[in-house]
Parts: structure tokens; C-alpha cells; sequence
């Protein structure tokens, strides 16, 4: 499985490199947050939504690219990630009863975070478990925390900084940066929706005989 990813990266790496870098530099600059412009939050305080977007991530000076799609419903976030030409690398879901995935080839796999699964699928660990609260301008209220001067949240090893689209507190763009990882997340679409009380994810209500 890890070998399949593997090449995706590789190849979303090199056939796309200079779009993707063309893309991020030509982004009209939007609304950089404070660190008034954070809050506490809890799973709970955390608005729906649906969207889409890219996703760019430095691996130690390594670029990977590619394009993802997410959904916060609640209790069940899923996102999927695609290469750039569309074609999906892997859909990763979270639901209460812990991290279940599918591949490209339908070959299923769980864990119990969802940053577990991305670093055995994808190659690299998303930081998926608290980046719903994060992207809305929540820090973690129950772990220690640190607001920077300029308007950075610093929290769970990681360094957060928003961009909002003009005129709302949707996310535009996401950057987060720890001692080895750089990643941006574009928001091209965002949409706030109403939570919806499944609290398992499509897939394993597709296959409910799969084990956990």
C-alpha cells in the first residue's frame, strides 16, 4: 500500500511542482488573524461544513501536492485526498469509533487517529485530530497553548496560522509548521452545514462486518 502513495507523491511532485507554487504565490492576500481573533473550543463548539480545496505539504524540504475534499459533520469528518488530475489517492474517515480508510483499490485499513492512518497510507501524518477546531479559530481548550505576537496559535507541536476569506471567518488559507512539516491548506470552497446525527462513517456502515 505504502508503495502505491509512494508513487503518487512522487508523481504529484514532479509533473505539477511549478503549477502548484505558481497557484500558491498568485493568491490575492486576505485577512491575516490576530491572536484576539482566537477562542477556546471544544469538539462540540466546532461548526459544520463541506469543503474543498488544495493541499501542499514539505516534508523536510520535500514537496508533496495534491487536492482534497472534507466534510465535518459532527461527530463524522471525512476527507478525501486526489491527485491533481482527480484521481483519488485515498479516503480517510473519523468517527466515534476510531480511524477506518479505503485506497485507490478499495483495500480497507483502520487506526486509532487519523494521523496514524495518513503516515501508513499517505507517507505523511496529517494533523487531522484537532484541525476542524483549528481551521475555525479554535485552540484546544483543555491542552496547553500559546498565542504568538503575530496572531499565531501555537499548540500540540504544531504553529497555526489562518487566512479568512473577505468579509467572514471562513477559513481561506491554513498554514501549519512544526520541526518537520509544512503544510497549506487553500480553501476554494467552504460552506457552513447542519450537523447530521450518524455517528459512523459511510464506509463502515457499508461493510458492517468489518472489524475494528
Amino acid at each position: 500500500m505504502y508503495s502505491f502513495f509512494h508513487r503518487q507523491r512522487l508523481y504529484v511532485s514532479t509533473a505539477i511542482l511549478s503549477l502548484a507554487l505558481s497557484a500558491c504565490s498568485s493568491l490575492v492576500s486576505k485577512k491575516i488573524t490576530a491572536a484576539t481573533d482566537w477562542q477556546a473550543g471544544h469538539e462540540h463548539t466546532v461548526s459544520a461544513f463541506d469543503s474543498s480545496g488544495r493541499l501542499a505539504i514539505k516534508d523536510q524540504g520535500k514537496g508533496t501536492y495534491a487536492n482534497f475534499s472534507w466534510q465535518n459533520l459532527g461527530t463524522v469528518q471525512t476527507i478525501e485526498v486526489k491527485t491533481p488530475l482527480g484521481n483519488s489517492v485515498g479516503v480517510l474517515c473519523r468517527d466515534n469509533t476510531g480511524v477506518i480508510a479505503e485506497d485507490s483499490k478499495g483495500q480497507i485499513t483502520t487506526a486509532t487517529s487519523i494521523e496514524e492512518l495518513s503516515q501508513r497510507m499517505l507517507g505523511f501524518a496529517l494533523p487531522f485530530d484537532h484541525l476542524n477546531q483549528w481551521v475555525q479559530g479554535y485552540w484546544i481548550a483543555d491542552e496547553p497553548y500559546q498565542l504568538l505576537p503575530d496572531g499565531k496559535l501555537k499548540q500540540s507541536g504544531w504553529i497555526i496560522q489562518r487566512q479568512l476569506q473577505n468579509g467572514s471567518r471562513n477559513p481561506h488559507v491554513v498554514q501549519l509548521n512544526n520541526a518537520r512539516f509544512d503544510i497549506r491548506l487553500v480553501f476554494d470552497e467552504y460552506t457552513d452545514t447542519a450537523s447530521q446525527t450518524s455517528s459512523q462513517c459511510e464506509l463502515r456502515q457499508r461493510l458492517p462486518d468489518l472489524s475494528n
